[in-house]
């Protein structure tokens, strides 16, 4: 196993922690539990921390590079696909993901991954919506209306 080391981020949202192994970002998440960030040094947390904190106030950073141990083909293919093809502002419906990933007919599946998606804000999940215009759902810090917060944040920075 892997040594792994976190670090609370702090955002306008509340707490975040972010750990990584020596690969890359294992995880990135809103949490409530109080945790003592690690003493050890790590340029995947600190590139972390530099880019949530870019996020929240509308500027670019360069985006941490991410572990996908344990994660299986299928999930990472749709993280990758969300990531690369849905930018700041743009919003995608989980089937038009399931398009583009060149898996029509997943968009159950899709919804299943954004769902547990261990790095919020840098895999986009709040970005996919239901094909109807919903908001869909949002796993995340306080659900929709977090998610409703941050496609706002994100609309009201491309002005």
């Amino acid at each position: 196993m892997q040594a792994m080391v976190v670090r609370q981020i702090d955002t306008p949202l509340g707490p975040m922690i972010a750990e990584a192994s020596k690969l890359g970002l294992t995880k990135l998440h809103w949490s409530n539990e109080v945790i003592t960030s690690s003493k050890t040094r790590s340029d995947h947390l600190d590139c972390a921390e530099r880019w949530v904190s870019a996020y929240f106030s509308g500027e670019n950073a360069p985006e941490p590079i991410l572990d996908f141990t344990g994660l299986t083909d299928f999930r990472q293919h749709i993280s990758l696909t969300l990531q690369k093809n849905v930018r700041f502002g743009q919003m995608t419906t989980y089937g038009d993901l399931a398009k583009s990933a060149r898996k029509s007919g997943a968009s159950r599946a899709v919804g299943s991954t954004m769902a547990k998606n261990p790095w919020t804000l840098l895999v986009p999940c709040h970005r996919v919506v239901k094909s109807d215009g919903g908001l869909g759902n949002y796993s995340a810090a306080d659900g929709i209306k977090t998610k409703a917060w941050l496609l706002n944040h994100e609309k009201q920075l491309m002005k």
